[in-house]
């Protein structure tokens, strides 16, 4: 029987993976929202993206050598650890050195976004500075605005009805002098940590209000000496405490191999130290017996303090910050420790669980952020549902949801949240996201999310790995109280499942195999083949490269 002469399938007259015009929104331009821009310029054609940033500026605020992009060395850092204003600047320098100003609209805050199935898109509402509203719309939805974003006061009656100067660690009066004045510090966490040597060094006296444990860790990369550079150079110290040499900062600028050298040096100190994190192995039991033998000694002979402040658990459970001079700051004669907690706050003070009455005329609120385990704004996916509505985070790899097409996270719930630096992640999980959309675009995707079913399995392998790791424990589900836990002990762990190198080996490439994808026509799924020409044929001709032919077997090619 003859073949049909016009078969039903129909065959677009363009070339093999074509890419599709496709519209994506980024909620924020910091560190996230500038690798958005630059890699989407590097990786896609044919897109248009706008990042949405709430606040007037761009960037962000982080520290040291490992905190830089991976691939964007910056051989000028001031000190081994920087402090916010310097950080900032390089972020600009990044921004401006990538035109990547184009893409970002500031002082606009997305407040809700809602998936339309027949178009395949997201419609997202948008509010001004000014207050006035409007919509926009995208194929793709990336939420790059960071799990600690919003900060929080204390959940304690009265703290607003306090007289004196109320600050926030997050929220700094730049101008607030504490000079011979009575303070108190609510919160025990790394802001806490950094502070109260500060306070302590001029206040008349300082009242630290303390409810957890906590362990205060040496300087991070201790053992990276840069002698080779400049004899002179300093080992690394905190913040302050340590500054680069001219003659450090010119080999980094002469010779990028050496600080290239340098950087992963800097790097290869901290992921290194992985085993620290599994309980019963050995480095876990030899970090927990140092860190404690430490802070007893550093605190001498406050056998007052030995007991309520040192933890039993592992370093790592909660967040470790290195500390230097706050042992000694909370041993010193203006320096008082409270445990008995805080009933109120009242116009001239707090008053404790016991009764007592502290006045002072400051009052630090150290107490972190409302952890964004769903996202800030109203987000409806498929069928209506509404991703706040979730009890817990369901999230596929810290980076997308089942039920919410084409939606994406930077470093969500299950992510690098206590591994080591974030950045890495962050440009690994931008690639693979970029990837998504580039797939989307060549093979005529309208949608793609995660099988349910995928996920569940994910997270059910994720909470078995944090009960028991080969022959150790996961340290993340020992008795601490974490706000990778919600800030409880025996609460869902929100962490991924291994190392830093663990996870950005998981997300270098989508599996493609665990997501939903319905294309733009269900019916013909291989129109994307097009008109039997590749894009390389028909922007060349008869001269289109044949990168199949090589010398070295090892040399990666591709077709156009």
């Amino acid at each position: 029987m003859p073949h049909v002469n016009e078969p039903g399938m129909q065959v677009p007259d363009r070339p093999q993976c074509d890419p599709d015009k496709i519209r994506i929104i980024h909620v924020g331009m910091g560190a996230s929202g500038l690798l958005a821009a630059h890699k989407a310029k590097k990786m896609l054609s044919n897109y248009e993206l706008v990042c949405y940033e709430k606040n007037d500026t761009v960037g962000g605020t982080w520290v040291s050598h490992t905190y830089t992009f991976p691939f964007e060395p910056n051989p000028d850092w001031s000190g081994y650890y920087a402090y916010a204003p310097e950080i900032q600047e390089y972020f600009m320098r990044f921004y401006k050195k990538h035109n990547l100003e184009p893409f970002v609209v500031l002082g606009t805050e997305v407040v809700a976004a809602e998936w339309h199935d027949l178009e395949g898109k997201w419609q997202i509402q948008l509010k001004r500075k000014d207050g006035t509203t409007f919509e926009d719309t995208c194929n793709v939805l990336i939420n790059g605005s960071g799990v600690l974003t919003k900060w929080k006061w204390p959940a304690i009656d009265g703290v607003h009805d306090f007289q004196g100067v109320l600050a926030h660690s997050a929220y700094w009066p730049q101008d607030l002098d504490w000079t011979d004045k009575r303070v108190a510090v609510i919160g025990t966490g790394s802001s806490s940590i950094q502070m109260v040597p500060k306070l302590a060094a001029t206040a008349s006296s300082v009242t630290v209000f303390m409810r957890k444990p906590t362990y205060i860790a040496p300087q991070f990369g201790a053992n990276i000496t840069n002698k080779e550079a400049d004899p002179d150079a300093m080992d690394p110290a905190a913040a302050g405490k340590h500054q680069y040499t001219e003659k450090e900062k010119q080999r980094f600028r002469d010779y990028p191999d050496y600080h290239l050298d340098y950087r992963k040096k800097v790097e290869g100190s901290i992921v290194g130290g992985w085993d620290m994190f599994n309980k019963g192995t050995d480095l876990n039991v030899r970090v927990r017996e140092f860190m404690q033998n430490q802070m007893r000694d550093r605190l001498g002979d406050r056998d007052d303090l030995k007991e309520k402040i040192i933890p039993t658990w592992s370093p790592g459970c909660r967040r470790l910050t290195p500390g230097e001079c706050y042992l000694e700051a909370l041993i010193q004669k203006n320096v008082t420790c409270k445990f008995d907690g805080i009933d109120s706050v009242n116009a001239s003070g707090l008053r404790t669980g016991k009764g007592e009455q502290v006045d002072i005329e400051i009052l630090v609120c150290a107490t972190g952020f409302n952890v964004q385990y769903l996202p800030h704004f109203r987000i409806v996916g498929l069928g209506g549902q509404v991703m706040q509505d979730q009890t817990t985070p369901n999230v596929y790899a810290s980076i997308a949801a089942p039920g919410f097409p084409n939606y994406f996270v930077i470093n969500g719930p299950r992510g690098n949240w206590g591994q080591g630096c974030a950045l890495p992640s962050h440009e690994t999980q931008m690639e693979y996201i970029l990837q998504c959309c580039r797939k989307m675009q060549e093979d005529q995707i309208k949608s793609m999310h995660p099988k349910e079913k995928i996920t569940t399995h994910l997270n059910e392998y994720e909470d078995a790995w944090h009960k028991k790791v080969c022959s150790a424990h996961s340290i993340w589900s020992e008795d601490c109280k974490s706000w990778y836990k919600d800030n409880t002990i025996n609460g869902r762990i929100h962490i991924w499942p291994g190392s830093l190198l663990h996870h950005l080996k998981y997300l270098k490439r989508p599996r493609y195999e665990h997501y939903e994808i319905d294309y733009k026509d269900p019916d013909n799924i291989f129109a994307f083949l097009g008109n039997g020409r590749t894009i390389g044929q028909v922007k060349y001709g008869a001269e289109a490269p044949v990168p199949y032919i090589r010398n070295d077997e090892d040399a990666p090619w591709d077709v156009e």
